[in-house]
């Protein structure tokens, strides 16, 4: 029962965070979806049987990153730096925690559940927004007419939804059921659309070059299968685009916003090189900021005059330099192993590869955004789930379930089913 009650603690957080209300109640939502993913692992922690697995890289990294910007802010007198420090840090301990239970890969039907709910909102809530938007309305004197769902703001919505599609879409390739197959492409599709209709090119272009990085580690290392799959794609593609050339490059101009005059191909990325310049060269103005960064959450627009469109920039402010090396490293590395883990035995793993995916995806629009370590929307907390599960060592993992196990002398699991149930969904 107390299981059951983390599970349902954690989907309300998912949720709750996908949920951005105008007004003073905003920050008592986004609290309580944090404190709902804390008591999701609390909850878990109580109910027993968590896994005695040691701290991975990931978590060290991270962790550290945020008692050393807890320590930083603290001396600079910061008191709400501070308290957000120690946020992360609940929020990743409880992330560490739900990544050892032995219900883990259910975690993965929890988050799409959420989601299901979020867009049936969405749908229900704003149905003639979402149409009008999709559509690439444009509006005299105020332009094209940007989709926030539910009050998110459009380039959040980006990374949110656009993670989303992916998350359906690995449902979309593990399920062996069609009717789940053809639902799961559906809310994939949905995803899409909602970042379509929000205009968020950044995360559209994220999830571009992360498909061109899946097509070239198919055809590089994919199975026969595989390749004929792709080229059969590739091909409908193809003659879908020279069908409608026309009408998609006119939906593109418009739903890209490529003609404003402020959103446009001649903005210079709507301003960002410049912020950029600015970020970089605050970053190098001071030895000191340069080596230990203001803490978490203290580079805010309100504190250094202008907002930084850059995880990475951000993270350096933050954090400093090389714990912000670290983390971004964090990613990369998982990433690359999880690719790498995908195709170990010769036939591609489509749980682990996509979970790379997403990875590569976040990793892509936070070139753009400053969302690469967040904790208040959903598809930051999955993210940092995701990392936490890729990094637990496979061995230790089969070893604790196998200890774990009754009756005691039932043998341990392969090595590739130990990484499965913790990696992404079992086929």
């Amino acid at each position: 029962m107390i299981r059951l009650f983390s599970q349902g603690m954690l989907g309300l957080a998912i949720y709750m965070g996908g949920w951005y209300v105008g007004g003073s109640i905003f920050q008592a939502v986004q609290l309580g979806a944090v404190g709902l993913f804390i008591a999701a692992g609390a909850l878990a922690l109580m109910a027993g049987g968590t896994r005695r697995i040691d701290l991975c890289a990931a978590e060290v990294i991270l962790g550290s990153a945020f008692v050393f910007a807890m320590l930083v802010a603290f001396v600079r007198g910061n008191a709400l730096s501070t308290e957000f420090g120690a946020m992360f840090l609940l929020v990743l301990a409880s992330a560490a925690v739900l990544a050892r239970q032995p219900w883990v890969a259910s975690i993965d039907g929890v988050f799409r559940c959420a989601y299901i709910a979020l867009i049936a909102s969405v749908l229900v809530v704003q149905p003639s927004e979402y149409l009008t938007s999709v559509a690439g309305t444009v509006e005299r004197a105020v332009g094209l007419v940007r989709f926030a769902p539910l009050g998110m703001h459009p380039n959040l919505s980006g990374l949110v939804y656009g993670g989303g599609s992916l998350l359906f879409f690995q449902h979309f390739l593990t399920t062996p059921r069609v009717h789940q197959k053809l639902f799961a492409l559906l809310l994939s599709a949905l995803c899409l659309s909602m970042v379509l209709a929000a205009s968020a090119r950044a995360s559209l272009l994220a999830l571009g070059l992360t498909g061109l990085i899946a097509v070239l580690l198919i055809a590089r290392r994919g199975s026969r299968r595989a390749r004929t799959a792709l080229i059969l794609s590739a091909i409908a593609l193809l003659a879908i685009g020279v069908v409608k050339a026309t009408a998609i490059a006119d939906y593109l101009t418009i739903i890209l916003d490529l003609d404003s005059p402020t959103r446009g191909v001649d903005s210079g990325a709507t301003g960002r090189e410049v912020i950029w310049q600015e970020g970089v060269k605050l970053v190098f103005s001071d030895a000191m900021l340069f080596f230990t960064g203001r803490g978490v959450r203290a580079a805010g627009p309100e504190v250094i005059g202008f907002p930084v469109e850059s995880s990475y920039i951000n993270l350096a402010l933050e954090h400093g330099v090389v714990f912000g090396l670290l983390i971004t490293l964090a990613f990369v590395v998982t990433a690359w192993r999880t690719f790498g883990r995908s195709f170990a035995t010769g036939v591609m793993n489509p749980a682990l590869f996509v979970s790379g995916l997403m990875l590569v995806f976040v990793l892509m629009q936070s070139i753009f955004n400053r969302y690469l370590v967040a904790v208040g929307n959903p598809y930051s907390l999955w993210i940092l789930l995701l990392l936490v599960r890729l990094n637990l060592n496979p061995a230790r993992l089969a070893s604790a379930s196998a200890s774990a196990a009754t009756p005691p002398r039932r043998p341990r699991p392969p090595l590739h089913q130990a990484v499965g149930t913790h990696a992404a969904s079992p086929p």
